[in-house]
């Protein structure tokens, strides 16, 4: 992938960084939602996980792979505690 669209080390390590931020940014509120509606009714919020990993396959520069990263962040902060 890499190779494909011209990243260098320090784009791949930015996208890898906002993968993070987004899942710390969504850890709390998912939690909380999962805390008072349970996780089998939560769960359909992570059918979009599959969704934005799709999506990995439309990347074409730097900012749509930074965009797609952060926002797989967001959706997999709460698949872990469902």
């Amino acid at each position: 992938m890499n190779q494909e669209l011209g990243f260098t080390a320090t784009v791949y390590g930015w996208g890898a960084g906002l993968f993070f931020f987004g899942y710390f940014l969504g850890e709390v509120p998912s939690n909380l939602i999962m805390s008072k509606v349970g996780a089998p009714s939560g769960s359909p919020h992570h059918a979009q996980l599959g969704d934005f990993r799709r999506r990995h396959g439309l990347i074409s520069g730097d900012v749509s792979f930074f965009v797609i990263r952060f926002l797989l962040g967001v959706a997999e902060a709460g698949f872990f505690p469902a």
